[in-house]
């Protein structure tokens, strides 16, 4: 009997426990804001800090490492050159370094920049200020270039560390000790530091699963809005306009007066999100105008064999969960 009220006391608990969790997965669903809800811009994605976590998470690492490590070159090239003999050698052997470490800073902090002055910013701005450097790939080398410079600096290092073991001063030269002992400290210092980021970089890099399919596609997409060919604003904005679309004919979700929306060049508009991913797969407007685009800039052939939906009939199915076309 004791066995038997157990096994019910279990099952009661069970079905509460799941009932729960039921509740708790439908409140947030209905917490979500709509925009956070819709899948992400594949435009967007080309922004190499959604393409390199790990290369967003470490760069205010990499900027900090880098001016301390170069403010410690050039102190130990003013004491090599005031105290240590011959002066001209260790000066030349931390020539090497400061210029690598000035390209490891310089690069972070252009990467920093970009990255900061598209952060939190409205679509239109965002997609104006795209570049190469916001790209997947830029950043994926960018991530693999900053881990080689920190190798490099690793044995640049480790070979001071083993001249500075061997060196002779003159005995009572406080000066000549103290410049010494600084140059064994620091490239032992920036040695380990060096390594750290080397093996961070092994142990936790990870390549982004979701690559596109057709990277020039989306590209030839932001050279639209670099052109105007596709205008993003407010929906606010189109109260003056003689026909107002209510809502987008891809999600099927009405237009907020703060939502930005996505003109495309015959004038149709939709959510830059959904528009986005219709072109994607069709390069048409949803509606079946054709994009305004130079032939230098179509798709190649092997972009029309992965996306086929030119040559079929104009049957088509709209697929709103993800935005996209069906045929």
């Amino acid at each position: 009997r004791i066995r038997t009220w157990l096994k019910e006391r279990f099952q009661v608990l069970n079905r509460r426990s799941a009932w729960a969790s039921a509740r708790q997965h439908q409140a947030m669903a209905h917490s979500t804001p709509r925009s956070s809800r819709r899948s992400a811009d594949p435009v967007l994605e080309l922004m190499g800090w959604k393409a390199e976590p790990l290369l967003c998470r470490r760069l205010k690492l990499y900027i900090v490492e880098g001016a301390a490590e170069m403010a410690c070159l050039l102190a130990a090239m003013y004491f090599s050159q005031a105290d240590l003999r011959p002066p001209g050698l260790f000066v030349r052997l931390l020539a090497l370094p400061l210029v690598v470490v000035t390209l490891k800073l310089l690069w972070s902090v252009r990467l920093a920049v970009n990255y900061y002055r598209a952060r939190n910013r409205e679509v239109a701005e965002v997609l104006s200020r795209m570049s190469t450097v916001h790209s997947r790939n830029f950043w994926s080398c960018s991530a693999a270039m900053l881990t080689c410079l920190s190798c490099i600096l690793m044995v640049w290092h480790a070979i001071m560390f083993l001249l500075m073991t061997g060196y002779q001063g003159e005995a009572g030269n406080h000066e000549e000790a103290f410049a010494a002992k600084f140059l064994l400290g620091e490239s032992a210092a920036f040695v380990v530091v060096n390594w750290l980021i080397w093996r961070d970089f092994v142990n936790n890099y990870k390549d982004s699963p979701d690559e596109p399919d057709d990277l020039r596609l989306l590209y030839n997409i932001m050279k639209l809005h670099k052109r105007k060919a596709i205008r993003t604003f407010k929906y606010s904005d189109m109260a003056d306009s003689e026909v107002v679309p209510t809502s987008c004919v891809v999600c099927l979700e009405d237009f907020a007066e703060a939502d930005y929306v996505a003109q495309l060049p015959c004038g149709h508009t939709f959510h830059p999100t959904c528009a986005h991913k219709w072109i994607m797969e069709d390069w048409r407007c949803p509606f079946r105008c054709p994009l305004d685009i130079p032939k230098s800039e179509q798709p190649t052939e092997e972009a029309e064999v992965t996306h086929p939906h030119e040559a079929v009939d104009d049957v088509a199915t709209v697929d709103v969960e993800a935005g996209g076309v069906r045929s």
